[in-house]
């Protein structure tokens, strides 16, 4: 009896001890320096390089909640409809895997030790597209790739290839393209994950920092496809130039056959008297 007492106890004491080293597992299974990475990659350029919220909301402080882990890796992975927060995991169309996912929530818990609330609803920093043309300076693109590089490659891409914002890397078909693009850029698209950026509009660019980016845009041209060969012809490079090599040597050598039978064929004739 006292055995079994003693057998019951010690599984009570495993079972228990198995438990609370998962649930620190599940608490702390990302790493926050790799997190600190991925959010200056990613991250940065919304909700600003301290976390101090930019265009994006400010995460660098304490916020109450319920299994903020969860509602963390949640709201990164899915996004938040109506707002412009878009959804970061592979699942979802995104770019980060659910390791790289909780390495963020790591780094985030780190830095208010709790999990934002996610919001409720669209962000009073993305007003509608109005029908009228913004007038901004004239853009300069070489200024505008740094701007760039330091804003929009997240979503777009290091070439504007599109990333989980859309490709920029194509022809723009249009009147007015640059009026098109700097309305985008300062005034975002309601209904997307596009922002505004405008310091008008509560972004951090100013007018000419648009400008200078939607001039940058502009120069990105996709690239153009070879044009193709039909498989039937010897391509150039050394093994094209050998086939047709060869190729020559088996025509010069069937004419020198032709020519020896042709001989052969007029010699054997009965010459007549």
């Amino acid at each position: 009896m006292k055995l079994l007492k003693s057998s019951v106890m010690a599984l009570t004491l495993v079972l228990t001890a198995a438990g609370l080293f998962a649930t620190a597992y599940a608490q702390d299974g990302g790493d926050a320096t790799r997190g600190a990475q991925l959010f200056a990659r990613d991250c940065a350029v919304c909700h600003g390089d301290r976390a101090q919220g930019r265009i994006g909301a400010t995460l660098a402080k304490d916020f109450p909640g319920i299994r903020v882990d969860a509602l963390l890796k949640e709201t990164i992975s899915n996004g938040v409809q109506g707002s412009v927060m878009p959804a970061w995991a592979k699942s979802n169309g995104g770019p980060l895997s659910d390791a790289e996912i909780d390495d963020l929530v790591a780094f985030i818990r780190s830095l208010g030790h709790q999990a934002p609330t996610v919001p409720a609803g669209p962000t009073a920093t993305t007003p509608p597209l109005p029908p009228t043309a913004v007038k901004l300076p004239t853009g300069d693109a070489t200024r505008g790739a740094a701007i760039f590089a330091e804003n929009c490659v997240p979503c777009h891409g290091d070439k504007g290839q599109g990333r989980i914002g859309a490709t920029l890397q194509k022809d723009w078909p249009g009147i007015n393209v640059d009026s098109f693009l700097d309305s985008t850029i300062a005034r975002g698209v309601a209904g997307s994950k596009m922002p505004a950026w405008a310091k008008s509009n509560g972004g951090p660019l100013t007018d000419q920092d648009i400008a200078d980016v939607a001039a940058f845009v502009q120069t990105l041209k996709p690239g153009r496809q070879p044009t193709a060969v039909p498989a039937n012809l010897p391509q150039g490079g050394p093994l094209g130039d050998t086939l047709a090599l060869v190729c020559i040597g088996l025509l010069i050598l069937l004419g020198v056959i032709v020519l020896a039978v042709v001989l052969a064929g007029s010699r054997a004739k009965p010459q007549q008297t």
